[in-house]
């Protein structure tokens, strides 16, 4: 059944995207006739739906409705579809100009036009065929048109599905937040100089490294440089570029098919030829398919080096390669991606040593001796524009820029701290005194910083600081202030115990403008698990990174123990969401526990609080372990009593959770190893093989499971499955599988792999 849409809201969505396009008439130049074209076209569709909208009920019709219309009426069913399809669209063009259904997000100043003139066409193209569509179903004409757009929605919509499936991170909003971070009068050394003669020389080099210790500038450096080039391809038809940001925060951004997915969908903008045969590969899955297995490295590398066709230049950047959990496999796919072609260049930045340093292609850069300029620059900056700073008499400024600029040793964050602190006092002789005992280093300006918190908030700020070093995904406010004060002695949340964090953490934690919470830099994390804070006067704070990803899981089970989630799946059924507003963590900790499981080493403890857990299964609603199902992105939709039937097995294996699988298989010996679970029913087998966590299926088939078993959500068996060129490790583990079963106890199908 469709999901009713309201047409309210697309006509909101298109006032939205109108209202950014005239921010971007004022401020972007280089775009003035794209901009006129599509906001023609947005304001003629936005007519059409409010059109559309005085003929039609308070509600769309759903699938079940559909047969009982009158023939007066235009087709409800068709429409559902049409709309569906215009929002899809709509959403596709705010995700990429970073605006909100709540109003525009951009700080104005920065805005950057995101589209290429070829990208534009295809927008345009887009409009032209919804509003056709929206025409057609209003006059109720069914002739052959009919036939036709329905073919169009067709491939609207799997673009927008596909996008979702190869490059689920939009590198945007970090791109945001890197360019917040730059001063006028910086990175031109780089933009203007270095970074020319590395693209248009020829030399040779293939591959920059920008290198620089934390705390140097390279991010905002990069996103300069992603800024000049973008510019400069939105007037080049045969100039593309694609960029993306590791971050320490945010799991999803580290691996290298969501990274390489990224890039190729920005080219494909550009260059459409780069997803031939990614879209060949998505043709050839099951409509209904659940079970979506990521796409191989190499059909990446290879989009990527389709979108040099026609004498193209590609230009791929890419920050923090060292915060990437693939950084060995993504450092060789680009090198092999660079020497692919002459027309591809590619620049990263790093702060740790590369593992292909000496490689005739490649050329390295490290900042600290060029970068002593910008910092200048960007002090004198912030004394120019600073509401406190600027008013201090010249001498005065004069010698905080001198003293400042003499301390900064290569660190801008280092110099962005210590105005922080001098704007923040409240007298010009407080002022004085704070630049005569700046501390020397970034380490002891956090030192400084963690000395300001007061002792009783110790312990919250140390949890804070915690889960914002380990967390897997981002935290809104709300979901970091819920578990900082979970007590694992008290088995309910204390409602009241909400602590303002940014107050507390000022200068170390930072909260977006989208709600989410977050390091201020990765250099944090890097102090507070070093080895030297173990030693000094704020050891309190110190974090073991060895031990960081069990005590997260330990937390995250401890949080879904609760007594709070005890009525199971069927507390919330008239209300879902109402679950995650009540308990904001929720999300997080059924979604992402079993990533810091993975992550480490199970000790007894943590698998009894796993067993705890999974035997509620049995009781009404299915207890806890019904509301993790119900809160999980990949059992949402499971009825209830598809819950109480999916074994904790299925859940185990179909996050790879290794020591979970064998201790189930061990403990239950009435365990029925090929018992479907899931929102389709598939059994544990299936959707180990489906997301590559190959030990598991190995263990899985060595304790008698059947590889014949079609998967619901790919219509495909264990065998089939081997036989896709993604899942080809899968060959290996059947037959070493098959062969032992025929020594244990005989095997029907050992033979097939």
């Amino acid at each position: 059944m469709a999901d009713p849409i309201s047409v309210t809201s697309l006509v909101l969505d298109v006032g939205h995207i109108l209202a950014s396009l005239i921010k971007y008439a004022k401020t972007v130049q280089v775009a003035s006739v794209e901009i006129r074209r599509l906001s023609e076209e947005l304001f003629a569709l936005k007519g059409i739906l409010e059109h559309v909208a005085a003929h039609m009920p308070g509600h769309l019709a759903t699938d079940e409705d559909v047969g009982t219309k009158k023939e007066s009426e235009f087709d409800y069913g068709i429409m559902t579809k049409v709309l569906h399809a215009t929002n899809e669209f709509l959403q596709s063009i705010i995700t990429e100009l970073n605006i909100t259904k709540a109003g525009l997000k951009r700080v104005t100043q920065k805005l950057q036009w995101p589209f290429t003139q070829e990208r534009v066409k295809d927008q345009l193209a887009h409009l032209e065929r919804i509003k056709s569509w929206l025409v057609l179903v209003l006059v109720s004409d069914q002739s052959l048109a009919y036939k036709s757009f329905q073919e169009d929605i067709g491939d609207l919509t799997t673009d927008g599905e596909l996008f979702k499936w190869i490059a689920p991170v939009n590198a945007a909003s970090s791109h945001l937040r890197a360019l917040d971070q730059h001063r006028p009068g910086t990175s031109g050394w780089f933009v203007d100089g270095i970074l020319k003669k590395f693209l248009w020389n020829t030399d040779g080099k293939q591959v920059l490294f920008i290198s620089g210790k934390s705390g140097s500038g390279k991010t905002t450096l990069l996103a300069q440089a992603i800024n000049s080039l973008s510019s400069l391809a939105s007037q080049d038809s045969t100039l593309c570029v694609a960029y993306f940001y590791c971050t320490i925060g945010n799991l999803a951004s580290q691996y290298i098919r969501h990274i390489l997915g990224s890039l190729v969908a920005q080219l494909s903008g550009r260059v459409p030829s780069v997803l031939e045969d990614i879209r060949q590969h998505y043709a050839q899955l099951p409509e209904s398919q659940a079970h979506r297995p990521p796409i191989q490295t190499a059909i990446f590398e290879s989009g990527i080096v389709k979108g040099t066709s026609g004498g193209r230049k590609v230009i791929i950047m890419l920050d923090a390669i060292n915060e990437s959990h693939d950084m060995a496999l993504l450092e060789k796919s680009l090198l092999r991606i660079s020497k692919s072609s002459s027309n591809i260049q590619v620049i990263i930045t790093t702060a740790e040593a590369i593992s292909f340093a000496s490689d005739s292609s490649v050329s390295i850069l490290n900042i600290r001796s060029e970068i002593q300029e910008d910092i200048y620059s960007f002090i004198r900056y912030r004394l120019r524009s600073d509401e406190i700073l600027k008013n201090l008499p010249p001498l005065f400024q004069s010698e905080i820029e001198s003293t400042i600029f003499q301390k900064a040793d290569g660190s801008f964050r280092w110099v962005q701290l210590s105005l922080d602190d001098l704007s923040a006092k409240r007298s010009k002789n407080a002022m004085r005194q704070a630049l005569e005992s700046l501390p020397g280093t970034l380490r002891e300006t956090y030192v400084s910083k963690l000395e300001e918190i007061a002792r009783e908030d110790w312990e919250i700020a140390r949890n804070a600081l915690f889960w914002l070093s380990f967390v897997k995904e981002p935290l809104r406010l709300s979901a970091l202030n819920e578990i900082v004060v979970i007590d694992e002695t008290n088995m309910a949340l204390d409602e009241d115990a909400m602590i303002i964090l940014l107050r507390i953490c000022r200068g170390l934690i930072f909260q977006d403008r989208n709600g989410f919470v977050s390091l201020e830099h990765p250099s944090v994390k890097e102090f507070l698990t070093s080895d030297w804070i173990k030693s000094s006067r704020v050891q309190y704070f110190s974090l073991d990174s060895r031990t960081g990803d069990l005590k997260a899981m330990h937390i995250c089970l401890t949080y879904l123990c609760l007594d709070n989630f005890k009525g199971g799946c069927l507390t919330y059924l008239g209300n879902p969401s109402r679950l995650f507003k009540d308990h904001p963590f929720m999300l997080y900790a059924a979604n992402l526990w079993p990533y810091h499981g993975v992550s480490c080493n199970f000790g007894n403890d943590p698998y009894y609080m796993v067993q705890k857990l999974f035997s509620t299964r049995s009781l009404p609603g299915g207890d806890n372990y019904g509301a993790l199902l119900r809160s999980s992105d990949a059992a949402s939709q499971i009825d209830p009593a598809a819950i109480q039937r999916t074994h904790p097995l299925y859940y185990a294996a179909s996050f790879g959770m290794v020591p979970v699988v064998k201790a189930i298989i061990e403990n239950d010996l009435d365990l029925d190893i090929d018992a479907p679970g899931g929102r389709v029913g598939a059994t544990p087998l299936c959707i180990a093989s489906v997301r590559f966590n190959f030990e598991v299926v190995e263990i899985i088939l060595q304790e008698g499971a059947d590889p014949e078993i079609s998967d619901p959500g790919t219509w495909l068996n264990v065998f089939e499955l081997s036989e896709l060129q993604s899942h080809q490790g899968l060959q290996a583990i059947l037959t070493r599988a098959g062969n032992k079963k025929r020594q244990r106890r005989g095997s029907y199908w050992y033979g097939k792999a």
